[in-house]
């Protein structure tokens, strides 16, 4: 409740639930700048919104003043309306919360959006990482199975020329291959830089032989080998998974697959081989092809490399625009919460003086917004205020 003095203007705030027992009562308040004293009975609205509280002297009936020099408050007044709050509002007294409106800006306008960019980029870059390891690793399977049926390819095409090269020379005998340079031109040829050709005679089956001739090598100490105890002891562990291969061709049949092999350099690495079988005169003779599976994957390696570089650029970009909008962000909250903070504060400062009495109070806030239409607001009720006090101390006179 709000009480103007009707001699002097000066503003009052009683609290209306201090003195809610009092209702219908003829209660009365000296003003403490010039002592006039206002009836209250009528003015007690229990309802009406409480101010913080009120600077005076309530009293009860005027017969009853009897002033002491100890008790600011006269004698008789209620126990219960002495103990009501009185104090004067001023403009360093807030009504704050635990957090402010910068808070709220810096959580709403930069840590939640921050946070959602972090997530949203976090997540981009995470599946383009995985794009990229599918996309490298589905253009290796590709490219070695393109591999290995040129590898297949390049073996049949030798079979047949040298099946058309032995029919035109039957007098040939196995153990010239090597030796006729036309034949051995056609049945040992170079496969990429790690493979090559070579032509082996198959197992009789009449005589239940399980050895395997060369007949055409690229190594000449190699031919007429058929001892495969060597091939075992020169290639340890991993012969069985060749020998098994190769004897897979039995038959005449066409015959892919991959295996292990110790290179001159020491290292095991895996091979593919095609087996594509020739007959001519009753022998059965096979062009074996044979290359390094990582030859295949050589050519992805370069894209791996690129993929990988643009991954890690875009990374670094990504992360550049974060850094940029966390800066910018944060640079346009800090001003602008600034800004409309000192604004709102200084408004509340202006409001609090007026809401004490003092009239003279100067809004010089201009601004053409939100803000502006709230000093706007408050100018008038200033200027209401004012005329509604001139009128009392005119009708008092």
């Amino acid at each position: 409740m709000t009480v103007i003095c009707e001699e002097c203007g000066k503003i009052y705030h009683v609290d209306p639930y201090k003195i809610e027992t009092y209702k219908n009562k003829n209660i009365k308040v000296r003003c403490g700048e010039c002592n006039h004293v206002t009836k209250l009975s009528n003015l007690i609205d229990v309802s009406s919104t409480p101010v913080a509280s009120y600077v005076g002297e309530p009293e009860p009936e005027p017969d009853l003043l009897q002033p002491e020099e100890s008790d600011s408050s006269p004698p008789g007044m209620p126990e219960e309306l002495k103990a009501a709050s009185s104090r004067q509002i001023t403009g360093s007294e807030r009504r704050k919360g635990w957090i402010g409106l910068r808070g709220k800006m810096f959580f709403l306008f930069f840590l939640i959006p921050i946070i959602l960019m972090a997530v949203s980029g976090g997540f981009s870059q995470w599946q383009l990482n995985i794009l990229v390891d599918e996309i490298t690793d589905e253009s290796t399977v590709l490219l070695t199975e393109a591999g290995e049926a040129l590898l297949l390819q390049k073996a049949r095409d030798i079979a047949f020329q040298a099946e058309i090269y032995l029919r035109g020379n039957p007098e040939l005998e196995r153990t010239d291959f090597a030796y006729d340079p036309a034949f051995n031109y056609i049945a040992v040829q170079a496969v990429g830089s790690t493979g090559y050709t070579t032509l082996i005679e198959e197992p009789s089956e009449q005589d239940g032989s399980t050895f395997w001739t060369i007949w055409a090598h690229p190594n000449p100490n190699l031919v007429g080998m058929s001892d495969m105890n060597a091939v075992r002891a020169s290639i340890g562990p991993h012969f069985d998974s060749f020998y098994d291969l190769l004897m897979s061709a039995m038959g005449g049949k066409e015959i892919t697959g991959e295996y292990r092999w110790p290179d001159p350099d020491g290292v095991v690495r895996e091979k593919f081989m095609a087996v594509v079988p020739i007959n001519v005169g009753g022998a059965r003779y096979v062009i074996m092809a044979t290359s390094n599976i990582e030859e295949f994957e050589q050519r992805t390696d370069s894209l791996r490399e690129s993929a990988q570089l643009m991954t890690t650029q875009t990374l670094y970009v990504n992360l550049g625009i974060f850094l940029g909008a966390i800066f910018v962000i944060g640079l346009c909250i800090i001003v602008y919460g600034y800004r409309l903070t000192r604004k709102i504060q200084y408004l509340t400062d202006v409001a609090d003086r007026i809401s004490v009495g003092d009239m003279e109070a100067e809004i010089e806030i201009r601004s053409k917004d939100e803000i502006g239409s709230l000093a706007d607001a408050i100018s008038r009720m200033q200027d209401s205020l004012r005329f509604s006090i001139e009128r009392l101390r005119r009708r008092r006179r």
